[in-house]
Formats: structure tokens, sequence, C-alpha cells
């Protein structure tokens, strides 16, 4: 074959340029081919130079999202608690951006989502996730798994110092995983709440670890907690240049932030006006910087403010403000905002589990026509691309 012939420094550009599976399937092409994949997938320059092809391919024309559903068999023994395990599953969702929501042609496509085999301990029902550059972090109790499905590789995690609900203790309610470029180390942080009695009242008091890849160790952060009267809901984690953002609801909203750089906890101020009671909160990355999404959750037809924070020095006292960005809506059969894709096209979710696409530009709405049915979304939508980066040894260098 006169492409094998090509020059080893075209073939690995070319090569950087290949999704994981088309990759090693080339492997197949000759004993040179495959001894040359072998070799590139080992070295770290190239692999780095695989990812920032990926994160940095304007043109791709799709988004993959990861979601946690449930099978029918879940809905039926959720009364019981009985082998949750095998009656939830995860599932991909590619949409693709270039196509519209008319015709044959499908704008998007689900699949069950392959993970490696991973410990039993590991409970979907009750597990959070966090995604960063192929890697998926998934926790459950005192589990923590970094996996990367396109390299088909997991590794556990060494125990956390915080136990998990032992004697009224430490729970452990959502993980961040996130890549600290400083210091060319992945970390993963792990928020949650212990409960105490003061003066005959229960109090809530948030507190937080973070675990070094480089290091191989987890280690509690010393931060200003926030002290409560009612046990707090975390919503999920959105990371952006380096910091994780939390909001905490606990008769009012809080944004938490976390700096992976530095390993600092800060509390992010809310816009100003905003209501106190009724209104969700919730979370998002909108073109490379912080959102939130202002909605009444029960209200129909649904408006959703989105706000966008401007001036931000990782959540330094007074160095936060708010800009009122769009005000979507009235909108109707739509149970809540997820996510922003590429293309300014925001993805919800509508009262019967279904899914649709919203062009902030075009003001237009299009269903997502899916060849293979989406089971029900429980939780955690994770932007996820498909990467090179190990989790192997959990030691391999991104510089």
């Amino acid at each position: 074959m006169i492409c094998c012939d090509l020059p080893e420094e075209v073939l690995e550009e070319i090569f950087s340029w290949l999704p994981p599976e088309s990759l090693f399937r080339f492997k197949c092409v000759s004993k040179s081919w495959y001894a040359l994949i072998n070799s590139l997938v080992k070295n770290p320059e190239f692999v780095n130079k695989h990812l920032r092809n990926i994160e940095n391919n304007i043109l791709s024309p799709y988004t993959c999202l990861v979601f946690c559903c449930a099978t029918t068999a879940y809905t039926r023994r959720q009364p019981q608690r009985k082998s949750l395990r095998r009656d939830l599953l995860l599932r991909s969702l590619t949409v693709f951006h270039n196509r519209g929501g008319y015709g044959s042609d499908p704008n998007c496509v689900s699949e069950v989502f392959r993970l490696p085999t991973l410990p039993s301990k590991l409970n979907f029902a009750r597990a959070s996730g966090s995604h960063c550059n192929g890697i998926i972090c998934l926790a459950h109790d005192e589990t923590v798994v970094l996996c990367n499905p396109a390299l088909k590789e997991w590794t556990p995690l060494p125990k956390p110092c915080l136990g998990d609900g032992n004697g009224g203790g430490f729970w452990a309610r959502r993980v961040g995983f996130g890549y600290d470029s400083r210091a060319d180390d992945y970390k993963v942080v792990r928020l949650g709440y212990e409960g105490f009695r003061r003066d005959e009242v229960e109090h809530y008091r948030t507190r937080a670890e973070v675990y070094s890849m480089r290091r191989d160790s987890w280690r509690e952060v010393e931060f200003d907690g926030l002290e409560l009267v009612c046990r707090p809901l975390i919503g999920k984690e959105v990371f952006c240049k380096g910091v994780f953002y939390w909001s905490i609801c606990a008769r009012k909203n809080i944004i938490l932030s976390f700096d992976v750089f530095d390993e600092v906890f800060r509390r992010i101020p809310l816009p100003n006006n905003l209501p106190v009671t009724e209104e969700e909160v919730k979370l998002t990355v909108w073109n490379d910087s912080v959102a939130l999404f202002l909605y009444h959750a029960i209200e129909i037809p649904k408006f959703i403010e989105v706000w966008a924070m401007d001036d931000c020095s990782a959540g330094v006292k007074d160095s936060c403000s708010w800009i009122k960005k769009l005000c979507i809506g009235p909108l109707l059969d739509i149970a809540e905002p997820l996510t922003f894709l590429k293309n300014d096209e925001l993805l919800m979710k509508t009262k019967d589990e279904g899914l649709i696409l919203f062009n902030v530009r075009s003001q237009m709405l299009r269903n997502l026509t899916i060849i293979q049915s989406v089971n029900r979304i429980l939780f955690w939508e994770i932007s996820y691309v498909k990467s090179l980066v190990s989790v192997d040894g959990r030691r391999q260098s991104r510089s």
C-alpha cells in the first residue's frame, strides 16, 4: 500500500487528528503501523497533541454527552431499591450541529456508553460523575474511580481521608475532576458536609478534600466552611478555566468555588435582586464563561434567565459581577435547562423526558430525532471527548 510508505512524521500528524477507535483500527494495516501506533499512544507529547487537536477542532460538527439513565426495571424496582446497579446504565448522546430537525437524517444518535468493568461497590444510583480530558471520575461513598472508556482503562483511587456517613460524620455529595495546568497534575475534589448539634439544634458544616494524581494521596482542604441550619443541596459542579463552581441551596442559594491551582475555596456572590425562594439556580458554562440559569421549577409556560459571570478573579471577594444575557420564553412543556452546546444551542429536557435544542441566536427550537430511545435521564450530563490520556499508573505527564 502506498500509504504505508508515507514519512513517519506525516503519519503522526494524520494520526493526531483521528478518534481513538479509528487510530486503533489502523494498527491492523501493517506491522509497521502497529508498532508506530503502539509507540505513539505511550508518548506523552503525542497524547497531548492528540488531545489539543480534539479540544480545539472548531470544525467538529458534534457534541457528545454522557447521561446516567434508568431502565424500565429500575422504575419498577425503585420502591424496593434492589439490584439498582444492574438496572441503571450510561448512555452517550451525540448531537450533530450541522443537521436540522427535519428530514431523514438524524440530528443525534443515542448509544449505550461502554465502561470497563468497575468495582461492585460503585453504585450508579447514588454516584456522582465528572469529566476532564477524556477521563471520567465516578464516586460513590468512599469509592472513587478514574476511567478512560476509549482506552478501556480504569483505576481506583486510595481511600479518602474523610470517612463517609460514619456516626453522623461526613457525607460526600459531589465530586469534581479537573486538570491543574501549572502543576501538570490531575486533581479530584470531594465536597460534602458533616452534621453536628448545637443548642439542641442540628447544624451542618461543609467540608472538602482534594486528591492529587502526582502525589497519589488525599488531603483535607481547610477553609471557612459554610455553617447551615438545614441540610444543603449541592448542585452539579461546572469547571471553567481551572476553577470548580457549585450552587448550594440551604434556604438561600450560595455559589462556592474551588481553584485547582492554589486549592482555595471561595464564595461567589449571586446577581443582585434575585428572588430568594421558589426560583431554581443551575450553573453552566457558556462561551468559556460561568453562567447560571434562573427559572421556576413548576411554572408553565417557563421563562429561563441566563446570567453570565464577568470579571471574576476565581471568586475573590467583590471581584465578581454578573450580566443578564438572555431571557428565554415563554416555553411550553419544558422541564429544565441542561447545558449549552456548541453553536449557542441550549439543551433542555421536556416534561415527557424528551430532549430539545434552542438556538439562542436564531430563536429556533428543534427536537432531537433519536435513533435509539433515550432511557429516563436521572442525573449528570457530562460533556465528553475521547482521548488517549491514560489512567494506568495515574502519573502520566501532560506537559
